[in-house]
Formats: structure tokens, sequence, C-alpha cells
């Protein structure tokens, strides 16, 4: 079957659901004791001994707590053109008791499929097919992309996640095993517009890279998949590595597994022979890959880059601030506070119950790779195997300290420029609150607030070491990057004063908060009434906005919506699982909204995916009446804290939410704001 770009098709999102993961958070992530460290010896200078390097990962594979959250994984290390280890741990599928094999287990790779995709691109360019810094526009064989900003859209800016685009997702990327997708089509049926100056901002972008292959099977001549296995995959001996899922590839796939361990259906990428998702791999082939790029593109006889365009791809060079690392050319930099001083390279990939990185350390020309079969706290496992594997290794830097100028204090009225709330590029619903202080700024965010003391000019540090930078755009824009590694954030315009808000009302930062975020772009008046309740169809309009989803062209199905302004917003909402009508064939658009049903839907909306990733429901201790069916719901939003000053905890921390209640306007404004 082929399949177009056809709403609603979010059986399986990656943009939705595990993308949200992918180098989002940079969180406080458990770090065991050292108790769990391992026994063995660390060589000087990284590893070097299989044995010893064996003993080690199987230390941190025997601990409980890793063992606990495992299904199945894969891990290589190489140093100095050497595979140490290539070794498999848990199942490939549990339920046929398969261990896994790293010769012949094939697992999603994700996104590390990009590091391909732009290997291919400078292959290209070292031929003189491809010029980076030229416009996209004569690589598209007629295809037209939008851009009114008098700015080129070049290779280098897709490479890099700055092409300014304002869509980053498609609609669909994951489905069937047998649909068909191709790359061509793809491209064209999801083709976005250059809304913002290619090369100002990094926002992490999926479809810049699946442009990136039209362009290599355009330039080409071939299909972008023969060109990866012809001048990649076969010259570095890389023989069980795929984009195409074909039945002998599937029958080898690791069953996949969601966020609570349940086994998943096996799923094709879209487009099939997906550029920025697709790659199916082995730990021994991806050993043979991380030699590659840890010897200047050679593994034997084989080539497949020069010296200077691996270092060109491996250089981080954008980045918010010179101090906080940035991303190169299909690499990035995950992780840092546990690089220890080396210079690390890396790159992560999250699909649908897969998750897998790639660590490279270009001065030690020592390689770490892991694949998991399992949603499963991956990003905790990830993050714990690199910062033991550093300890173990590196534990030390390898530059003495250095004298660092004094710390400036700028005044509270010269930081007072940076105050704003700063909306993100990528999940429009992640904001940040920016306060000026005497001595620096106050930032609260989804993880609560933070103090932030000046380091340097537009660098700023939190309590916990964790770095915060600003950057000026063109035309007065201004950036932030804070606490999330797959985008950075804008400042949003000031807003426009309500008559019936005023400075010191208890909602006032909520409801300017909704209005600065557009939410309210579909009423056009002068007060807000704050007190008024918000409709069914408002709160379901806003939350959509909010989420930045393509509305879906259907008819909505609910004759009572069919006119209202929120009609498409409706049935995007129906088709996404997030609401119900009231009968079948009724929504009841203009009743308030009671709160007990504003909570259902937001704790279905995070169970999908909005905002915070693989986010389960919650308990909370409650008071007062809420019916059965919406009181996970009314946990999940309590215990998240999605409320605004009218729900006050009692002195045994027990919460009355007044679920029946209708929600006012005030109210909905500050649910938003506290959300994700």
């Amino acid at each position: 079957m082929y399949i177009r770009s056809v709403f609603p098709a979010y059986k399986i999102r990656r943009s939705l659901l595990a993308l949200m993961i992918e180098a989002l958070l940079i969180a406080v992530l458990f770090i065991p004791p050292a108790a769990y460290a391992a026994e063995t010896k660390a060589p000087q200078g990284g590893p070097s001994d299989p044995k010893e390097t064996e003993a080690f990962i199987d230390s941190f594979f025997n601990r409980p707590d890793i063992q606990a959250k495992l299904a199945g994984a894969v891990i290589a290390v190489v140093k100095d053109d050497r595979t140490l280890l290539a070794k498999g741990y848990g199942y490939a599928d549990a339920e046929r008791q398969t261990p896994v094999d790293p010769d012949s287990t094939l697992f999603r790779l994700a996104s590390l499929s990009k590091t391909f995709t732009a290997t291919a691109v400078m292959q290209l360019a070292e031929q003189h097919q491809v010029d980076l810094d030229r416009d996209i526009g004569g690589y598209l064989n007629g295809l037209r992309i939008p851009n009114n900003t008098g700015a080129p859209l070049t290779l280098k800016h897709l490479m890099t996640h700055t092409s300014g685009f304002d869509q980053t997702e498609a609609d669909t990327d994951e489905g069937d095993p047998q649909d068909v997708y191709p790359l061509e089509a793809f491209v064209k049926d999801n083709l976005p517009t250059v809304i913002r100056k290619p090369g100002e901002a990094f926002s992490y972008d999926n479809y810049a890279y699946d442009l990136l292959g039209y362009i290599v099977q355009n330039v080409s001549g071939k299909p972008f998949d023969t060109i990866v296995a012809d001048h990649i995959f076969a010259p570095l001996g890389m023989n069980d590595s795929h984009l195409i899922l074909t039945p002998d590839v599937q029958k080898r796939l690791a069953v996949p597994h969601d966020g609570a361990g349940e086994p998943l259906p096996q799923y094709a990428t879209f487009p099939n022979n997906s550029p920025d998702g697709g790659l199916m791999s082995t730990g021994a082939d991806m050993a043979r890959f991380m030699r590659a790029e840890l010897n200047g593109g050679k593994l034997g006889d084989a080539s497949i880059l020069s010296a200077q365009s691996i270092r060109d791809m491996q250089q981080l060079d954008v980045s918010i601030h010179p101090d906080i690392p940035g991303v190169g050319y299909g690499f990035e930099s995950s992780f840092p506070e546990y690089a220890n001083g080396q210079t690390v390279v890396d790159k992560a990939g999250v699909s649908s119950g897969f998750q897998a990185q790639m660590w490279l350390l270009p001065e030690r020309k020592t390689g770490l790779f892991i694949a998991l079969n399992s949603a499963q706290q991956a990003r905790s496992i990830r993050s714990q195997l690199f910062k033991s594997f550093m300890d173990h290794y590196f534990p030390e830097s390898p530059n003495p300290p250095q004298e660092t100028a004094p710390p400036i204090s700028q005044t509270k009225d010269q930081l007072r420029r940076l105050e704003g709330f700063y909306r993100d590029l990528r999940l429009p619903m992640w904001h940040y609150d920016v306060v000026a202080q005497v001595g620096g700024l106050l930032v609260t965010d989804s993880y609560g607030t933070h103090r932030l003391k000046q380091v340097k000019e537009l660098l700023f540090e939190d309590e916990d070491g964790r770095k915060a930078a600003f950057k000026d755009g063109s035309e007065g824009k201004l950036y932030f990057s804070y606490n999330k590694a797959d985008s950075w954030s804008e400042k949003l315009p000031g807003p426009k004063p309500f008559s019936d808000v005023p400075d010191s009302h208890p909602y006032a930062r909520f409801i300017y908060y909704v209005q600065q975020q557009g939410l309210l772009a579909k009423e056009d008046s002068l007060t807000f009434k704050p007190d008024q309740p918000i409709t069914r169809a408002q709160f379901v309009g806003q939350l959509m906005k909010l989420s930045d989803i393509p509305l879906s062209p259907e008819p909505v199905s609910f004759a009572d919506a069919a006119q209202s302004p929120y009609a498409a917003e409706i049935q995007t909402a129906l088709a996404l699982g997030l609401v119900n009508g009231t009968t079948r064939d009724a929504f009841e658009p203009d009743r308030p909204i009671i709160r007990q049903e504003a909570a259902v839907i937001l704790s279905r909306a995070l169970l999908l995916g909005f905002g915070s990733a693989g986010a389960v429901p919650q308990k909370a201790a409650l008071k007062g009446e809420t019916d059965d069916w919406a009181l996970k719901g009314v946990q999940t939003v309590v215990a998240r804290g999605y409320y605004g000053p009218e729900v006050v905890a009692d002195a045994t921390g027990a919460v009355d939410y007044r679920s029946k209640q209708p929600m006012l306007r005030k109210e909905a404004a500050a649910m938003f704001y506290r959300f994700p």
C-alpha cells in the first residue's frame, strides 16, 4: 500500500512520542552510588585490554538497577583501530529467549542515521558535486521551498539543524511494514517554509535530513539507500546494516518494548529508506563505523572520507555560546557534564521501542556504542553507561586547570533586556519565564525555578553547574538555551494589556503567557474575562494551538461543532484520542468544560507524548468528589502541579481539585502555563 501524508496518521508518530526524548531534557538523572563502581582496575589512557574492557562492561550490566529495566542491549568499544568489545546483553526476543547477538541481532538506530546521511553529503562535497555553502535550490530538481528571509538555505544549515523551517517533523514517519512511502513523495508531501533566517538558530530538524537524503539521491542519480550501501556500508564491511525493512531484515530485528517494558509490534519508518532515522545495524557493524570515524575515514585499505572531512563533521561549531558544546554535521554533544574535560562528540537515536547512542573521543581514538530494544529508562541507562565509562577510563581532565577571569555581574537594570517569556523553537509548549534579579536571573521552567548567576557576557550557570546562554539574533530577536538539548527558545514579544487584568492580578502571569503564546488568536477582545468559564471548544482549541500539531483537514465529526471556530482543533483532538463526544454526534462545544474533564484531556496529552515524553499517570492525595472515570487524570494533573492559586493543599498534603466545578478562563491559563 502506498502511503501519503493524509491525516490522521498518529498511530505511531516519532515526532510526538520518541523524539521528545531524543537529546531532549538535560535533567538531573539518578547516578548510582560508588558501591556499584566496577571492581576492575582501569588502564591509563583509556580502554586497551579486551578482557578488562569486557569485565568492566559486564559489571555495569550486572548491576541490579540496570538489570531491572533492561530488555536487551548491544555494546561496542573501540580503541586505536581495534574492536575491544562487541557483546550482547539480555534478549533480542524475551518470549523466545533469544539472546542478543552482536554480529546478527539488528537494532533500529533511529537518528544515528543522520551521521551516515551527513557522510554521504560530505562524499559528494569531496567529489565537487555539491557545495556546502551554496543555496540548495539547484539540487532539488525544480522543487521550491518557500523562503522569504533573503538569505540562502545551504547544506551546512540542513546538517546543523539551523534551516529555519516552520515545521521540522512530518505527520507520518512510522507505520505498517507493508506500506510504501518513497523519499521523493515524502519530501514533497511535507514541504516546509523557511520562516527564520537560515543559520541563526538551532532546532533539531528531522525533515532537514530527509531533504539531505533527497539531495544525495538527486545529485547521484541513484536511490539514497543504494548510495549509502555502496559507498559506506560496503567499503567498511558493514554487511549487516540496512535502510530498507525487508522481510529478512524484520526477522532479525530485536523486539521493541515501550516505556513500561511491554513488547511493541515491528514497524516501518517513513520514508522507507529514511535518511533521518531508518538505519538498522548490529554492534559489530557499528564498531567498524566508529573505527573509521576515529581513523581519518579509513578502515584497513578502505576510505569513506578524507581526514579533513571527518574533522569538519566532528567540529561542534554551531553553538549558542563558545563555552557550550554545540552541533556538527551529524554529530552533537549529549551529557557534556560527564565528559571529565575530554573532547567528546556523539549521536543519539530514539524511535518507538529502541534507543541508541554513539560516543567518540577523537583525541583518544576511543569509541563507545550502545543500542537498546526498550524505552524503559533507556535514557537513564545511556547516561549512566557514559558516566561510568568516562569515570573509569578518563577520570581526569587532560588539561591542567587554567586561571579564569572572575565572573562578571551586571546590574538588575542591565539584565532586564533578557526578561520575558521564551518559547521553545521545536516544542512551543515548552517555555521559560526569565526574571532579572540582583546578580543574576530567576528562570522558571517545567522542572521548577532556578537561580542563574552570570559567568560571562550572555553566559550563566545554575546551582548545579548547568550552563545557560543567550544569543542576539536578527531584527532584535533574542534566543536562550538551558536545560533542553534539542533546540533553543526564542523570546516572545511583550503582551498587550487587558483592561480587566492588571499586573497585580494573581493570574496575570498565566493570562499574559497564553496571550503571548498565541492561544487567544481566535478571540479579538480588549478584555480577558478571567472569571468566566472556558468552553470545551476553547479549551481544546488552546491546547491544540499550544501543541503546534498540524490540524486535521477532515470535517469535524460532531454536527454541533461544525460552525465552531475550533472545529479543526476538535477534530484533530478527536483523531489523537484526546477527547470524546458527549454522545456519538455531539461535542457540546459551547458548554463550560468541567475541571475533571480538562484534567483527563491533559493527562491523555501527556501519555500521547505532549511535553514530557514518556510521562506516566501519577498519584496524589485528593479530597472532595471526583468521578471514577476522571480519577487518574485528576491525580496526574494534581501531582504535576497543573493548576493555579485556586488549588491549595491542606495540612496533610491533600488537595481539593474541585473536580466537578466549571473551569474558569484564568484557571485554564494557569494550567497551560504549568504544562508540561
